[in-house]
């Protein structure tokens, strides 16, 4: 017997609970399609055009509204089903609206409405770091882009892991970066402290049994604990970018 492929429909109550639509309201709800985040970590553009931001009553009518091209994520026209997810810009270039998506405290991923220069860069984290054909060395993001760079290169030279490189859209060109250190800005993006933000005061190595952990002083003086996997450096001394509170 063959093996069963993925379920082409997601019901409602299968959704994450950070969605922004009534559970119970209806039985099914739109499913992302298959892009450089999971799931259950990104928001499909029916439901954040519809749902959260209002311009489209229906799921038809924003249909019809990403097919002449109008809605952009990262620079890109993207149309029913695509996902949204964690520092994606989302355009709507007849309205002049941009939106970015961020953890938002206490409940999952949200928009945060941002002025039209900040619409024009993004920030990736960097998880992986590889050796590539001809020399080149590559970098794998958080969003699923992969960044090569000749090994003689300077600028690449300093990248490492966790830090983060601050990319123009669509061109994808590095216009800067910054370390995952001590003293840099950083932006908790899951776990229990999802949302909030700080300087880093101590990075702690992980173990055999517990994970690598970061220390984070808020703007209010208080301090906290979270996974460096959690960890999304935005700044130096302060965030380089819009946040929920700002």
């Amino acid at each position: 017997m063959a093996r069963k492929g993925g379920l082409g429909h997601l019901k409602r109550l299968a959704s994450p609970p950070y969605w922004p639509i009534h559970r119970k309201e209806h039985p099914w709800a739109p499913k992302p399609s298959a892009g450089p985040h999971a799931a259950s970590q990104s928001v499909p553009l029916d439901i954040l055009v519809r749902d959260e931001l209002g311009l489209a009553k229906t799921r038809r009518e924003f249909s019809k509204i990403a097919a002449g091209g109008r809605v952009k994520i990262d620079g890109r026209a993207r149309r029913k089903n695509h996902a949204a997810g964690l520092m994606d810009v989302l355009e709507f270039a007849e309205a002049n609206l941009a939106y970015r998506m961020l953890p938002i405290k206490g409940k999952g991923l949200g928009l945060v409405k941002i002025p039209k220069e900040e619409a024009k860069f993004k920030l990736c984290k960097i998880l992986g770091k590889s050796t590539a054909p001809k020399g080149m060395i590559q970098y794998g993001t958080h969003d699923g882009r992969s960044l090569t760079f000749p090994s003689t290169d300077t600028q690449s030279a300093a990248f490492s892991t966790n830090d983060t490189l601050r990319i123009s859209i669509p061109t994808q060109k590095v216009l800067n970066h910054i370390k995952f250190e001590k003293g840099n800005y950083a932006l908790v993006t899951a776990g229990r402290n999802i949302g909030k933000s700080g300087k880093i005061l101590e990075l702690q190595q992980g173990t055999a049994t517990r994970p690598a952990m970061v220390r984070i002083e808020d703007d209010a003086g208080t301090k906290f604990d979270t996974m460096v996997d959690y960890t999304f450096v935005i700044g130096t001394d302060k965030p380089s970018i819009k946040l929920e509170a700002s």
